[in-house]
């Protein structure tokens, strides 16, 4: 995960649009030593606006319309964070996040796109294009037979959507298409016009030329000679601005409000801001807002990013004027024009078909380098820093407000356990398995606090012992205190206090806790105690292991990533409370052994067998898929011990996993009623299997 070499270079992607998927592809095919990628994205896949309009047709899946960001982030050994930017400091050189540290970096590149120039609160503009599909999906499901939509934009996504529209729509919907200028693609050749204005007609769109919308009310689009049409929304594909926080932030913007940009690229008045797509501007050359631009971009844009993180000159770039302009009309029809000349036919359909596929594959076809000889390390299975670097990590953390803690800036953290209380304690250490630090922060400490729950205590302290790359003062500063940050969420979270720790460099980032917890001397649970009959309650669904395996050699889709990411930074605290007040017999956790591994020690201790149930186990989105593709954590060979080496179907019951749930043994009437309270609470729990006796001879594992 993490380079021998010093980080020296932080270049953090903000938005996943076209140009930046250039710059993954490029730096996965050619990796920059000392350069970390960071690419903060939105959502987990990204839409290519070319197969927008076919998207909504049906004639793409959404999978084919869409570049999952985990795998191509795999590949390029760049951290992922999915979640919104609210903003950047060009001084400051940080990135805000929501619900997350600020993001640093040596060199900031935005491809976020841009968004239509809509009246406030009047209808659903096309960008940002997932949001603008997740309405649609409503609005189709809200909207009754017959209803007026307006599309607004006589350009061409304007037409391109109307038509699109028109298809999926037919016969249940009213279109009409508002254009400002006094026909639709007014620029466009001639023929192309009246082939245009001709597939309009046929689909049965309304045309309203010659004025603009400016704004809703009380279900009427107001028009600019004081007219108005009755719609019960409007889509805006107008001409796109930048977004508000890019001209907030103090670089310099057009009148849109677009980062104006030199020829390489580079911001007019920050040199380490760059920016390409509808959010750039080129300084005294504007080209249109459409994605062949930002697509042309990815490779000058690649090029100086590298040159600059090696404080090389950049090489200006030169766009085009022109560009190859092509429409989908539907029914495997499109128009296509440039330099004044205009074609329209099923071959351009064809063509555009074509293009549009080969410019996908170049993204969901990758494949990552051959292994090394030395067997890969998924890193979920189980030097002092300078006091500067420390102390500047710690600052943005809260002290320990827990009763009957006697602390202080001592060397060690002094404790007086409450009256009548006995102590657990427990230590989990990981070396990083996500290049996000915050969320491995926020796991690391999950899993640190899962045995003191499986034994019925509260967790009360911790002590941390980080390690963070070896790299500037700053680098490694802001990587230990986002870790730390993730961590403290957590442990705050379940009435645990951060009391002390310690800290060193290392060749990569790794995490680990020793927590103390507090338990009643008559409610420690305990992995004896299984009975024949007894069933068997699982509090989360397996599959971390696979999952990780699988992000690591970028076959994970995004999805499935965050699923057992956030599988992975819940605790088992709210599992926990239900499963004690329900008063199981014996349980553990389920960390490094997996599911056979930690139930064998239940049943070694208790003295009976058990048998499980493969249906019955509940698996995290994507995990069987990888299963049956071979994928596995390396632990996964060793855990198979305990089924006896190769078995059918079970690798759900040897995958290590972190932060993974309880095992809890009930006698059946109290297993039903715990299991409807865990659902209840929102848990996906399920009873996979019960205890038997012993048989001499066997496996205590059997499996059915």
């Amino acid at each position: 995960m993490q380079p021998s070499r010093p980080i020296e270079t932080d270049i953090v992607l903000l938005g996943a649009g076209h140009a930046h998927l250039e710059v993954l592809r490029r730096f996965a095919m050619r990796p920059e030593p000392g350069v970390r990628l960071t690419l903060i994205g939105r959502e987990p896949e990204t839409p290519y606006s070319g197969m927008l309009p076919g998207l909504i047709r049906s004639e793409y899946t959404h999978q084919d319309a869409h570049i999952d960001l985990a795998p191509l982030a795999a590949m390029a050994n760049a951290r992922l964070i999915l979640a919104a930017a609210t903003g950047f400091d060009p001084e400051g050189q940080t990135v805000q996040v929501d619900g997350r540290p600020d993001v640093p970096f040596d060199l900031l590149s935005v491809d976020i796109g841009g968004v239509p120039d809509v009246p406030a609160g009047n209808g659903i503009p096309v960008k940002p294009i997932g949001l603008f599909l997740d309405r649609l999906h409503r609005l189709e499901a809200e909207a009754q037979p017959g209803t007026r939509i307006a599309v607004v934009g006589g350009g061409p996504s304007g037409v391109e959507l109307v038509l699109a529209l028109a298809a999926r729509f037919a016969g249940q919907l009213r279109l009409v298409l508002v254009s400002a200028t006094r026909e639709p693609l007014a620029s466009a050749p001639a023929n192309v016009r009246r082939t245009v204005r001709a597939a309009l007609v046929d689909a049965g769109v309304e045309l309203i030329c010659g004025v603009a919308a400016a704004g809703m009310e009380n279900g009427r689009l107001f028009l600019s000679d004081d007219s108005f049409v009755e719609v019960q929304t409007a889509l805006w594909a107008t001409g796109a601005k930048g977004a508000a926080f890019l001209a907030a932030s103090g670089v310099a913007c057009d009148a849109a409000g677009c980062i104006e940009v030199t020829p390489d690229l580079r911001s007019i008045s920050h040199a380490a801001v760059f920016a390409a797509g509808d959010c750039a501007s080129f300084e005294g050359a504007p080209r249109p807002k459409a994605g062949v631009w930002a697509v042309r971009a990815g490779r000058p844009l690649a090029e100086n990013l590298r040159r600059a993180a090696k404080g090389q000159a950049l090489q200006p770039w030169k766009p085009q004027r022109d560009a190859l302009a092509i429409l989908g009309l539907g029914d495997g029809r499109a128009v296509a024009w440039r330099n004044g000349i205009g074609v329209h036919g099923r071959a351009v359909g064809r063509l555009k078909d074509w293009i549009d596929r080969r410019w996908m594959r170049m993204y969901t076809n990758m494949r990552m380098p051959a292994e090394p000889d030395a067997p890969m390390r998924c890193g979920g299975c189980g030097a002092k820093v300078a006091a500067g670097v420390l102390a500047g990590a710690l600052a943005s953390l809260p002290r320990a407000d827990t009763p009957d803690l006697l602390t202080g800036l001592d060397d060690a953290a002094v404790l007086k356990p409450p009256l009548g209380k006995l102590l657990v304690q427990s230590v989990d250490h990981f070396r990083t398995f996500l290049d996000d630090p915050f969320v491995f922060g926020q796991i690391a400490a999950a899993h640190a606090l899962s045995d003191i729950y499986a034994m019925g205590g509260a967790p009360w302290t911790a002590l941390a012992i980080a390690s963070v790359p070896y790299g500037s003062g700053g680098k490694m500063q802001a990587e230990l205190s986002a870790m730390l940050q993730g961590a403290s969420g957590i442990l705050r979270s379940a009435g645990c206090a951060l009391v002390g720790g310690h800290s060193g460099e290392a060749m990569e980032a790794a995490l680990g806790f020793s927590v103390t917890g507090l338990v009643d001397s008559g409610k420690i649970l305990r992995k004896a105690g299984l009975q024949p009959g007894d069933r068997l309650i699982l509090t989360k669904p397996l599959g971390t292991g696979i999952v990780l395996a699988g992000h690591m050699r970028g076959n994970a889709r995004a999805a499935w990533l965050m699923a057992a990411i956030e599988s992975m930074r819940t605790t088992n605290a709210v599992a926990a409370a239900i499963g004690m007040a329900h008063r199981p017999r014996a349980g553990t956790d389920i960390t490094g052994f997996g599911l056979a591994g930690h139930l064998q020690e239940m049943l070694e201790a208790s003295g009976v067998g058990a048998v499980l149930r493969l249906d019955a186990i509940p698996a995290l989105p994507g995990a069987r898929a990888l299963a049956a593709h071979g994928i596995e954590s390396t632990l996964a060979q060793e855990n198979r011990r305990v089924l006896g080496g190769e078995t059918a179907n079970t690798a759900l019951l040897t995958d290590p996993q972190t932060s993974g749930g309880l095992l809890l043994g009930f006698p059946a009437n109290r297993a039903e009623r715990c299991l409807e309270a865990l659902c209840d609470a929102g848990i996906e729990a399920a009873i996979v299997g019960e205890a038997e006796p012993a048989r001499d001879g066997h496996r205590r594992i059997a499996i059915e």
